[in-house]
Parts: C-alpha cells; structure tokens; sequence
C-alpha cells in the first residue's frame, strides 16, 4: 500500500489521497470545531478497546459484536451523504464509487448494485438488526434492543486529516438524526496512537484509503476482503473464506473476460455482505508550465518519469527540469521503499523488466528484458535479458542481478515494505511476507529477533525455495520466475519501483545480503534508518543519483551512457518546499515546471491556466488542450472550466491545466467485527 508518507503526483487529489495515506495533511475545511470528545475508559470485562462506551447496548456504549450484525452495517451505510461529501469536501471533484474496482478494470460495472444515501432505509435496517439475539428484530423488542436503547460509540480518525474526520461528522450528524438516541463522537487520535490501534483491532469504525500498487481489480478486491482491511475489521472466517475463493479464482485466471465474471460475484457479495461503505473516488486536477513536453500522464507511477520529457523553445532553463513538493522519500532501496516520494526517485536511477507504455495503466513495453514468454498453464515465465546494460558505477548487468534482485527484496520482506506484492505469486494467495513461508502460524510477522531465532532449518529452507522461485542463467541470458500459480496481474506487479534490478557486487561492498541461505534473516524487516540504502542509489536508468539533501532537495543529473539514446533534459531536481506560497512563487517565475497545488490552493492557480487538457473516459486520455476562456464559479469540479469556441479569446495564462482524470485512490468505512 503505497500510502507512508506518500509525496504523490500533481494529477491525483491531494486531499483524497492523503485521507488513504493516513498522513496528516492540510485538506479543506472541517465543519465547525466542538469540544473534541476522549477516549473513555475499558469496560471492566471484555474487551479493551476504549472507542465502545461502556461495552454494552444500555445507550452509553455499544458490544463488541456490534457490527456483526448486517442490519447495523447497512444502516450506518445508508447514513452517508455522499452528495454532501462530493461538493462540500471535494469540491466537486469526485464521484461516488459503486464498487471496489476503478473504472476499466475487470469487474468493474457502471450499473453496479450501490447504496445511497436515504435514511428511511436506515432507520429500517437498524429495525431488523437484533443486537441481543432474542430473535426479535430491534424495531419490535419489547424489552429493548438498538432502536429503543440507542448507542455511543466512537469513530477515529489520524489527526490533521480533515478529509477522514469530515467523514465521520457527516456520518455522525445523519445517524442523530435518523435516531437521537444514537451518538457517533469523532475523535483524532496521532498517527502512531491510530495505526496501533488499527494492527490491535481496538477500533469500531473508520476510513480506509487505498491507493493501488497495481493497476489491477485483484488490488483493490484483496485488502478490503483478506488482507489487511479484512484483518484490521476482524472479519469472520467464514465471510473471508467467502471472498478468498473469489480472489483465487479471479486472480489465477489470465483471461479478462473470465475474470470479470468472477469479479462480478465480489462485486454482489461485497454489496450483500456490506463490510464496509464505498465512499468515493476523486479527480485529477494538476498543472504544468506550457512548455512541458512529453509526460507519460500515466498516474500508476510513482511521479514523474523524466525520460521522454522536454521543453519547448523558449523554455526556462531548457535543459534542467525542476519539480517543486513536499516531503523526502523514506529510503532509497526498491526493495523497501513504499512511498511515491522514493518511487519517482527510483523508476528513474533504477529500472525494471517491464515499464509502462507511456500513459497506458494496462499495457507494457520491454525495458531490462527484451522479451518474455509465459507458459500455457500460465505459471511459468521466462525473460531473456537485455545485453550490454550498464549500472551507473561501471559493473554490467547479468540476468544473475536481476534474480538476486527479487530474492533479496522477499527475503528482506517486512510488512512495512511492498514484499507483499512479489511474495504471494511466488508463494500462494495469503503468503503475503517471507516469515509465513518460514512459520505458516505466522507469529514472526516483522520479528527479526525471532525469525533468527527459529529453526535454522526452516530459515534456510525458506531462502531455497525463494532461490528456486527466480532462476537465472547468465549463459542463456535469461530468468525463469516459477510461480506457485497462474497469477493474471503478473507484469503490473513487477513494472514497479520494487520490481528494480539492482547490481549485487555493489550491493553486497555497500553491506547488503551476500546471497547466502545462512544469513538473510539478518537483513530480514529492514527499517529505513538501519538500510545501508536507503541514501544512495546505482541503478541502470537514464538518471543517476546526484545528491540528496535531506529537507532541501534531490538532484538527478543525466547518464551519459544510458543503453539507450540518453536523456534530452540534463538535470532534475525534485526540490522540498513546503510552504505554498513559495512554490507559487516559483510557479509563477518559471523556476518551477511542475508544482503540488493542494486542493484547496488550486482556485489561486485556476486564475492563470491559459490552456485546459480534458480527460476524455471514453479514451482514457487526456484530449489536447483547449484555450481556456473562463471560469463559471456558480459549477462545480470540470464543468466550471469553459473552453474557448472558434473565434474567441482565451484568458492568455501562463499555465496548461490537467483536469478530470479518475484518481487511483479510494476511501472506505470500514466496520469492526469484533472490537477487542
């Protein structure tokens, strides 16, 4: 889940995505400020969660088996205003989501079965619900039940996100009102204080954001139903098993059509089963100097991918290229790095088998390999590797690099760390670290201190079956990945940042893994402050590493000995800026081609956009660009952008808009099962 500390793309918004990464972050105004509500205490017996009022249906608090109950999931699902939540929060830029999948995916369906908000069919839900499991619904319970008891319970939320807390105050204002007796009080806990609660299970309800590693419905299926959602909710394993034989299925086939059949069915049962309520998905909106050139606009990468980029005639520094956020990378290295701040530093100074095709989320082109074959039961694919490519020190490239470059990123695994993503097509469904591979009770999840301790055998079992995963051949020049099974979704999952090939002579000189089977759990869980990489960088792209200045800037100056024709910019530099007003500033000077404009600054920006590029959906790109004529204030989201008709005169700004694409993030209510 690319969301720690995510720096992301000017064509996702900000806020939206933010509210999934769980980052504090500046987003668009709260509604009133009350009296913040505190924890209360544990209930005496039961469980130790202080977000569930006295823990029992007496109107001050709520059971731990809450949300069990259907009824009571789909009652707070109708509760929600989407409407509200779209024009007040989003400003109009974004739509309700009707189901997990983005839009083209397989599964995804326009005419998908979805709740809206009505709350009639709230207060009839919470009716039929049956909290003390007499067998009488609660609308008909003489001696009482949810309708006539009421509740209190808590919502959390990760301080500084205004989005999530937003969230829960519409939520909280529209269950009062279906009941007064029902109370919803929002409370901000700090990051640290809300993820361990999240990892406890200690939360009753909250929002979800997820923004896809992979361009691919089995991401966005999977962590909302089995994995780490699922997990978070306590969902029962009879509902999860459920939903495992559907993933299995759909993403062991090959076949879109196949799949989306399968995906179909998640689809409906998601919506029967209600574990969460599918809040939204938002638009792109994002700026360029107008003599930008050559974006791949592809908002499945981690940033920008400078390569193909240049500037036209007249440009500013034509030859150096300047991009202007906020916020550092965590760490250098592929194989740990999860946050698009590293990703866009690593997908130009390293380089992958496959790439993107330009703005395509769902086609490939050769990089480091230059073909491949899959096999006929779709498990076993071979990549002949490119020749005579050169890191960035001098070494060349083998197809042994590009080997012990995924198995070093699985053994040193970790579930802070994008392993997860390589290790279930190399190990099963479900297998999600290299520490279940080793103990499948999975008690060493991000345990160093015991998986060296565990049985010598299994350490070094574990290492030989990821060495027989990925098997190279540097004779033949190629690499065989022998997966545990047909896995549809297999070359977006390897066209990230973590599927970099790196140069292990230089890895090992610089203190990484040696290789052998006896020592990698010494690296396994690797932080980024302990991670002899996480500060420098010797890939195969067209950029090298030239400094980072931690809180200032990284520069990335051109490789002359590129393999292929080097790049036509010379330098990037991806400089640290946090206050607004001075990347404005830079915008409006021309020292900076690209800014992050936050939602709520973009009406400062609106003002000077010259040259608007629509997304077309029915193409999935953007249209070419238009003269901008004027703004209609009295609109919302792209229709409040009026394009020039022949004969008319645009409004002469200086900067070209991007506006309308679909984001790739998502936020979901999430409910807990089984409070602990």
């Amino acid at each position: 889940m690319r969301k720690m500390f995510a720096l992301l793309s000017l064509f996702v918004v900000l806020s939206m995505v933010l509210s999934a990464c769980g980052a504090p972050t500046t987003e668009a105004p709260a509604a009133a400020a009350t009296e913040a509500p505190v924890a209360t205490e544990a209930p005496a017996m039961g469980p130790t969660s202080q977000y569930i009022g006295s823990g029992q249906l007496d109107g001050n608090g709520i059971p731990a088996d809450f949300f069990s109950d259907v009824h009571i999931r789909k009652a707070f699902t109708y509760a929600f205003d989407w409407d509200t939540f779209i024009r007040d929060v989003l400003q109009g830029e974004g739509v309700q989501s009707f189901q997990l999948p983005l839009a083209g995916m397989p599964g995804y369906d326009a005419n998908a079965p979805h709740y809206t908000f009505d709350l009639e069919k709230s207060a009839e839900e919470f009716k039929l619900a049956d909290l003390d499991k007499d067998g009488i619904p609660a609308g008909e319970d003489p001696e009482g039940d949810v309708w006539t008891n009421g509740f209190r319970i808590q919502m959390l939320y990760n301080q500084g996100n205004t989005t999530r807390q937003v969230i829960g105050e519409i939520l909280a204002a529209n269950l009062a009102e279906v009941n007064e007796l029902f109370s919803v009080e929002i409370l901000g806990l700090p990051w640290p204080a809300y993820l361990a609660g999240q990892r406890g299970g200690t939360i009753p309800i909250m929002t979800a954001g997820w923004q896809e590693d992979i361009h691919d419905a089995h991401n966005w299926y999977q962590p909302y139903t089995t994995g780490a959602y699922g997990n978070r909710q306590n969902m029962p394993a009879e509902m999860k098993d459920q939903f495992k034989a559907l993933l299995d299925k759909g993403v062991g086939e090959t076949d879109p059509a196949k799949r989306a059949e399968t995906y179909y069915e998640l689809n409906q049962l998601y919506y029967d089963l209600v574990p969460g309520a599918i809040l939204t998905s938002g638009i792109s909106h994002g700026y360029e100097q107008m003599w930008v050139q050559g974006r791949a606009l592809n908002p499945v990468m981690s940033g920008e991918y400078y390569y193909p980029m240049t500037k036209a005639e007249g440009a500013k520094n034509p030859t150096v290229f300047t991009n202007v956020s906020y916020g550092d990378p965590e760490t250098l290295d592929p194989a740990r790095a999860y946050d698009t701040a590293a990703g866009e530093v690593i997908q130009n100074v390293y380089e992958t088998l496959v790439f993107y095709d330009g703005g395509a989320t769902d086609k490939f082109v050769p990089q480091l390999a230059e073909s491949w074959t899959v096999s006929d039961d779709g498990k076993t694919w071979v990549f002949t590797i490119r020749k005579d490519v050169k890191f960035h020190n001098g070494d060349v490239m083998t197809a042994s690099d590009v080997a012990y470059s995924f198995q070093r990123g699985v053994l040193q695994g970790g579930t802070s760390s994008p392993q997860l993503l390589i290790a279930e097509p190399f190990f099963g469904v479900g297998i999600d670290d290299i520490s279940v591979v080793v103990d499948p009770e999975g008690t060493l999840y991000d345990d160093r201190e015991l998986l060296s301790a565990f049985d010598p055998a299994a350490l070094v079992a574990a290492c030989e079956k990821t060495k027989a995963v990925v098997v190279a051949d540097d004779a033949a020049g190629t690499v065989t990945f022998n997966l545990s099974q047909a896995w549809g979704p297999f070359l977006p999952t390897i066209a990230q940042s973590w599927g970099s090939v790196m140069d292990q002579k230089w890895v090992v000189e610089n203190g990484g893994w040696d290789g052998s089977c006896d020592t990698w759990q010494t690296f396994y869980g690797m932080q980024p402050e302990e991670d002899p990489f996480t500060p420098i960088a010797n890939g195969t792209g067209a950029f090298k590493l030239d400094h980072w200045t931690v809180g200032q800037e990284i520069v990335l100056a051109r490789n002359e000995e590129y393999w292929r024709a080097p790049a036509a910019l010379e330098r990037v530099t991806l400089a640290n800026v946090p206050e607004w007003g001075t990347r404005f500033a830079m915008f409006q000077t021309g020292d900076a081609d690209l800014v992050t404009v936050n939602l709520e600054d973009t009406p400062q920006v609106d003002k000077l956009v010259g040259e608007v590029r629509f997304f077309d959906i029915e193409k999935n790109e953007y249209a070419p660009a238009v003269e901008l004529c004027s703004i209609d204030e009295t609109k919302v989201g792209v229709e409040k952008f009026i394009a020039c008709a022949d004969g008319e005169t645009g409004t002469g700004g200086q900067f070209r808009m991007l506006i309308g694409r679909p984001s790739i993030v998502k936020s979901v209510v999430i409910y807990n099962f089984d409070i602990k």
